[in-house]
């Protein structure tokens, strides 16, 4: 099976720039904190958006699904992310924990949003779950990072399955707002809350130089403008169940990123999770069928 008859062209490149978010935010925390990142970052966003929008005459009022989503992929799911790797994490551990997501959104989505889960399914979902322990297991003893701090990329995970739930069922309205014009308000509602976090607990302190502008630059732009836009896009266009099993292709990118730029390692039970991991993607894959051409 290849990579082009499982991926869009629009599914791989936001692998890419999601992935990459990871890496971004690794390189910025040790200079600043992570509030204060995120505050340089969703100023960078704010005005990309508000030139966007204004540009394609796109201005409308605010609606709460926006906030809402807003405060759960932007605010809840960054902080933390960051703050993950504030306590020692690794760039692969969080990107594999967080993308645990598949797993509950297969659990949640048949009561959502009448999704039907054979027993391949299941199997995989199991699988995957096991995969992750096992990574857990392996990365805790690997690397001494406290076992309370995974709870934070899990923090992560049911933000995202919140935010993919919620947006399949509720942003397809024909009342739904362009998607940079819900990232504007979203970033707006993100950038408020920031500030007095990063006043009071920050002082807005960072190490100015070539790396925290490149990492703010590039998580401003080409994560939180490019990745966000095509992720709510690929909510409102496939199904939950495929947006969720991207998630489980992001460590594999983040950790292969991680290894060149930050020469991370991982044990080799980590890679035994990993591959569990991937075995439950593939039992659910193949149980949901052949995608129709337009997923």
């Amino acid at each position: 099976m290849s990579i082009s008859n499982v991926f869009k062209r629009d599914e791989i490149l936001f692998l890419l720039v999601w992935s990459s978010g990871y890496i971004g935010a690794k390189i910025g925390v040790p200079l600043s904190g992570t509030f204060t990142l995120l505050f340089y970052r969703y100023i960078i966003v704010v005005l990309i958006a508000a030139l966007v929008i204004s540009w394609r005459s796109e201005w409308r009022k605010p609606d709460a699904n926006s906030f809402l989503l807003g405060f759960f992929a932007h605010f809840v799911w960054l902080v933390v992310i960051l703050k993950s790797f504030e306590y020692g994490m690794n760039a692969g551990a969080v990107a594999l924990i967080a993308s645990g997501q598949p797993i509950l959104t297969a659990f949640i989505a048949p009561f959502f949003l009448g999704e039907k889960n054979n027993a391949r399914i299941w199997l995989g979902i199991l699988a995957g779950f096991l995969g992750v322990m096992v990574f857990v297991g392996a990365d805790a003893s690997f690397t001494d990072t406290a076992l309370w701090v995974y709870l934070l990329p899990f923090t992560a995970t049911l933000s995202l399955t919140f935010i993919t739930l919620w947006g399949r069922k509720y942003t397809q309205s024909k009342h739904s707002p362009p998607i940079m014009t819900s990232l504007f308000w979203q970033g707006l509602l993100t950038l408020a809350l920031l500030t007095p976090l990063a006043f009071f607990f920050e002082g807005y302190q960072a190490q100015w130089g070539g790396a925290f502008i490149f990492s703010v630059v590039w998580l401003g732009i080409v994560v939180s403008v490019v990745a966000y836009a095509m992720m709510f896009y690929l909510i409102r266009t496939r199904e939950a169940a495929r947006v969720s099993a991207l998630q489980y292709f992001v460590p594999p990118v983040t950790m292969l990123i991680a290894w060149i730029i930050f020469r991370e390692e991982l044990s080799l039970l980590g890679f035994v999770g990993l591959f569990i991991t991937f075995a439950g993607f593939y039992l659910m894959h193949k149980g949901r069928g052949p995608q129709p051409p337009n997923s």
